[in-house]
């Protein structure tokens, strides 16, 4: 395991409370929560402290990835932590911090026990085609 954790960031342009919809809400999840625009996401969930979320994505070619895991912490509207399960990876742990800026809200997504290699450097472009989908839903 890596002893590092994969932190990305972005400045969103929306206000915190409209971001943080965007990461509880399924139907708004749905819309951006995949890495490029040959996929599609479904997603459902039960956003508190000990509910789960199931997000599949679907790529053009016909595959799916799934992604389980269980909200941690939640402090309304600065910070969710949720553990992130998937093909590739178990019980690691992702914590997304909201905070307002001038220009919107920044997020900053650090996500913790990846392996080294190969899957890190995947979750970390993952991530970052997620944020901007994310941003670009605001756009």
């Amino acid at each position: 395991m890596s002893a590092d954790k994969l932190i990305v960031k972005r400045i969103i342009n929306a206000g915190i409370d409209s971001v943080l919809e965007a990461f509880s809400k399924p139907e708004i999840m749905s819309m951006w929560f995949y890495p490029d625009q040959d996929m599609s996401a479904v997603v459902s969930n039960t956003f508190r402290v000990g509910g789960g979320y199931e997000i599949k994505l679907h790529t053009k070619s016909g595959d799916t990835y799934t992604h389980t895991g269980e909200y941690l912490e939640i402090v309304s509207p600065e910070k969710i932590v949720f553990t992130w399960n998937s093909d590739f990876v178990n019980d690691t742990v992702v914590t997304v911090t909201l905070s307002e800026t001038e220009n919107g809200t920044e997020v900053v997504l650090s996500h913790e026990f990846l392996p080294e290699g190969e899957i890190t450097d995947k979750h970390r472009s993952g991530w970052g085609g997620c944020l901007d989908r994310l941003n670009a839903y605001f756009n």
